[in-house]
């Protein structure tokens, strides 16, 4: 087990957030190898140069020698299978003492408390689009994860920001596998009773072939778990135990057998 010295504050949704005073940028780095999804995202906040042109920016004559160097970093990673959202940040004195000052500002007039406050809207509204997204059937019922991606996108309120659309999408493809394996999980130990009573389902009395009656384990199995698609290791073990099942009753597995006919 690996400790995080830090838990998702209540209004940050599936945010942790890392201060240099509780972990520093190696102990991050380090909780990155060991939870990570792959993936260490950073951003270096550069001081004095354009961000989109790297052209010099006018700057107070007495911060002129810091032009050019990062002023704050930002670093982040995804923990690999329940999507938590890690992130650790620090700003040198001198660059927080600027952003403090009455000088200091960002493009268009926003301040950096106003940015900070747009980032939390911008992750909040994320929030509420995954949730709606997460509670779509189709969505849940979707294989993988590239079929979900593409039915939470069309899933997306039209006139949403761009930034927001994109990460409700992430969050609810990653919420949606942390909780179809939380669904699938008790469902690993029940396979013997549920394989009797797949043979009296429905979907497997009125299939005549071993394709359609794998999908009605499939079927069967989501009616299970909160309507999430089951893993396909599970829904063939399924489907093998309820045919062994089948033929110990003395059908032949893909028949049971008929009724005895009584006077």
């Amino acid at each position: 087990m690996t400790i995080v010295p830090a838990v998702p504050a209540a209004d940050s949704g599936r945010i942790v957030s890392l201060t240099p005073g509780v972990l520093d940028l190696p102990g991050f780095l380090e909780l990155a190898r060991k939870l990570s999804d792959g993936a260490l995202y950073l951003r270096p906040e550069t001081f004095g140069l354009d961000a989109e042109t790297g052209q010099p920016d006018e700057v107070p004559a007495h911060l002129a020698r810091y032009q050019g160097q990062a002023g704050e970093l930002r670093v982040a990673f995804a923990s690999a299978g329940h999507g938590l959202l890690h992130f650790w940040e620090q700003a040198a004195a001198w660059y927080q003492e600027w952003l403090d000052s009455e000088d200091a500002g960002l493009p268009g007039g926003e301040s950096y408390e106003d940015m900070r406050a747009a980032e939390r809207e911008q992750s909040r509204l994320a929030d509420e689009v995954a949730q709606v997204i997460v509670a779509d059937a189709e969505f849940r019922a979707c294989p993988a994860a590239p079929r979900r991606r593409r039915r939470a996108e069309l899933l997306i309120p039209e006139g949403t920001d761009s930034r927001v659309a994109w990460e409700a999408t992430d969050r609810a493809v990653k919420l949606a596998e942390e909780l179809a394996e939380d669904a699938y999980r008790p469902v690993k130990d029940q396979l013997d009773e549920l394989a009797a009573e797949l043979l009296a389902s429905p979907g497997w009395l009125q299939s005549r072939s071993p394709a359609g009656r794998k999908e009605a384990a499939g079927q069967f199995l989501s009616s299970r778990a909160e309507g999430f698609c089951p893993p396909r290791v599970i829904r063939e073990e399924l489907y093998r135990r309820a045919q062994d099942l089948s033929k110990n009753r003395g059908g032949s597995g893909l028949f049971l057998p008929a009724p005895l006919m009584t006077e």
